[in-house]
C-alpha cells in the first residue's frame, strides 16, 4: 500500500508523491513518463536535486528515523510540475561540421584500411598539430568536393594552406630532433593532392616523403605509430616505383629490416610480401636497358635474382598454408535468372580480412615476378612441391598450381569479392586494397565477362567506383601498368 511504511514496495519518488507505483526496475515507468526523476527502491533514502524531484521541504529529501517518517506520514505533499525548456525549432549543426567530415572520412574504407592506426590517431589530435590540421584538410576538401560544399571546400583549401606553410621551417632543417614525424602529415597531403588529381603537388609530396625517409634513416620508425606510418608510406613509394619501374632504395636489406629490429614477431605478413615486392622495381629497370643493349651476363644475373625472389614468394606461400589450414573455403552460389551469369562459378570465403589482404597482394606480387621470369625465360620450369602432388586441390591455388597469368588474376578478383561484401566495416590494415585488382584488370581486361565482373564488383561502392578504368573520385587518378608492354 502505498505511503504505509513497511508495506509499500514503490519508489522513494512515487511514495512522495503519494501515488501508485509501477513498481518497474530498475526505475518506475510512471516516473520516466512523468518526467521526475526515479530515486529507486534502496534504503535508506539519498538527498535527490529539488529541480528533478520537487518536493516541499527539506525533511522530505533527508533521510529521516523512521519513527520520524510514521509520524509525518499523513501530512499533504505539494507537487511543483517540473519545468521543461522548449526545443528550437531548428537546431544547428554549425560546431560539429569539422566531426561530421571526419567521420566522413572514415567512411572511405580504402583510406581507412591503409591509414591504419595513424590515421585515426591524427585526426584525433594524438600525434602532433600538423598531422592534426592535415587530416582536417583532407576531411573538409574530401565532404565539400563529394556533396558540392564550396564553403567546406574551401575551408579545406585553406587549411590545407596551413599545413603546407607549417611544414616548411620543419623540412628547411631536416636534422632537427623530431623531423621523422613530419611523415604522416606529408602523407595526408599527398592523399589530398591525390583526391584532387593535383599531379604536381603528389609529384612533390612523394619526392618529399622519399627525400624524409633519406634523411632520418630506418632507425627512426622502429616505434608506433611511427612503424605503421612508415609501412603505409613504404607501400605507397613501392607503387609509384612499379608504375616508374625504377629502383628504390627500399629494396636496400636495411630498409627491409630495421624498422622492425625492436620487436620483429610483429611485422606483418603484408610487410613480409613487400620486402619481395620492393625489388620488383628494379627489376623492371634492368629489363627496360636489357632491351636497348642485350647482354648475355646481365640477363642471366637478373634471372638469377627473380628466381631468387620467387623462391621465396613460394616459400612464404608454403609457410602460409602450414599456419592458416581451413582459412579458406569455397562456396558454389546457386543460380538466379535475375542475376547475370558469373565468370567464375564460385565464390571464395577467408576467416579474416587480414588473410584476404595477405593472399590478394601475395598473387599481385606472383604476377610481376612470372611475368618477368617468363619473358626472360619462356621455357622456365615450374617450382617443385614440397608436398605430393595427388593432394586433393585447394580453394586457392598453390605455387605449383599457377600456370599462366589468368591463374593468379582470377584469385585476386574473388579474393577482392570477398573483401568487398563486409568492407565498410572492417577495421583491418591493408596496405593494397584496389593495387592487386589493378594487377588482375591488366590480365583479365581483354575476356568480356571478367571485365563486366570487375567493373560491377567495384560498381558496388562509391569508394571504388571506376577505379580500374580510369576516373574515381574518391581516389585519384591510379593506373597499374602491364606487366608485358
Amino acid at each position: 500500500m502505498v505511503g504505509v511504511p513497511g508495506l509499500s514496495k514503490g519508489c522513494h519518488t512515487c511514495k512522495k508523491r503519494r501515488i501508485k507505483c509501477d513498481e518497474s526496475k530498475p526505475i518506475c515507468q510512471r516516473c520516466q513518463k512523468s518526467g521526475y526523476l526515479c530515486t529507486g527502491y534502496g534504503h535508506p533514502l539519498h538527498f535527490v536535486h529539488a529541480s528533478t524531484a520537487p518536493f516541499p521541504s527539506m525533511e522530505d529529501v533527508v533521510t529521516t528515523p523512521k519513527r520520524l517518517q510514521e509520524s509525518t506520514s499523513t501530512m499533504p505533499a505539494t507537487v511543483v510540475p517540473r519545468m521543461r525548456t522548449p526545443a528550437p525549432n531548428e537546431l544547428s549543426f554549425v560546431a560539429f561540421k569539422g566531426d561530421f567530415c571526419v567521420s566522413f572520412l572514415f567512411d572511405n574504407f580504402v583510406w581507412r584500411t591503409y591509414g591504419t592506426p595513424w590515421l585515426q590517431m591524427a585526426a584525433a589530435g594524438k600525434l602532433n598539430p600538423l598531422a592534426l590540421e592535415a587530416c582536417q584538410a583532407l576531411s573538409w576538401t574530401h565532404f565539400g568536393v563529394t556533396h558540392h560544399q564550396r564553403d567546406i571546400l574551401v575551408e579545406g583549401s585553406v587549411r590545407y594552406g596551413k599545413t603546407l606553410k607549417g611544414l616548411i621551417p620543419g623540412l628547411s632543417d631536416p636534422m632537427r630532433p623530431g623531423v621523422e614525424a613530419l611523415i604522416v602529415p606529408v602523407m595526408i597531403m599527398l592523399m589530398h593532392a591525390s583526391f584532387q588529381e593535383d599531379r604536381a603537388a603528389s609529384i612533390a609530396h612523394l619526392k618529399g616523403l622519399a627525400t624524409l625517409l633519406h634523411v632520418c634513416g630506418p632507425k627512426k620508425f622502429q616505434r608506433e605509430p611511427l612503424r605503421s606510418a612508415f609501412e603505409s608510406c613504404r607501400a605507397t613509394l613501392v607503387t609509384t616505383a612499379l608504375i616508374a619501374r625504377q629502383r628504390t632504395f627500399l629494396e636496400q636489406e636495411g630498409w627491409c629490416s630495421i624498422p622492425w629490429a625492436l620487436d620483429a614477431a610483429s611485422k606483418s605478413q603484408q610487410n613480409h610480401l613487400v620486402d619481395i615486392l620492393v625489388t620488383v622495381p628494379g627489376f623492371l629497370e634492368d629489363d627496360a636497358k636489357l632491351r636497348h643493349i642485350e647482354d648475355p651476363e646481365v640477363k642471366q644475373s637478373l634471372l638469377d635474382r627473380v628466381r631468387t625472389q620467387l623462391a621465396n614468394l613460394y616459400s612464404w606461400r608454403w609457410a602460409w598454408d602450414a599456419a592458416n589450414t581451413g582459412a579458406v573455403w569455397e562456396v558454389c552460389p546457386s543460380p538466379s535468372p535475375a542475376i547475370a551469369p558469373r565468370a567464375v562459378d564460385k565464390t571464395l570465403h577467408f576467416s579474416s580480412h587480414v588473410l584476404a589482404s595477405e593472399i590478394s597482394l601475395y598473387n599481385a606480387v606472383l604476377m610481376w615476378l612470372l611475368g618477368l621470369l617468363w619473358r626472360l625465360d619462356p621455357f622456365a620450369s615450374f617450382p617443385l612441391s614440397p608436398v605430393s602432388e595427388t593432394r586433393p586441390r585447394g580453394p586457392i591455388l598453390l605455387p605449383h598450381q599457377v600456370h599462366s597469368l589468368r591463374d593468379p588474376a582470377i584469385e585476386i578478383c574473388l579474393t577482392f569479392e570477398f573483401q568487398m561484401r563486409d568492407a565498410s566495416h572492417s577495421r583491418d590494415s591493408a596496405l593494397f586494397f584496389l593495387f592487386p585488382l589493378g594487377q588482375a584488370w591488366t590480365a583479365l581486361e581483354s575476356e568480356a565477362a571478367f571485365r563486366d565482373w570487375i567493373r560491377s564488383m567495384l560498381d558496388k561502392s562509391t569508394v571504388t567506383r571506376g577505379y580500374a578504368i580510369g576516373r574515381n573520385a574518391w581516389f585519384g587518378n591510379y593506373y597499374i601498368p602491364k606487366v608485358f608492354q
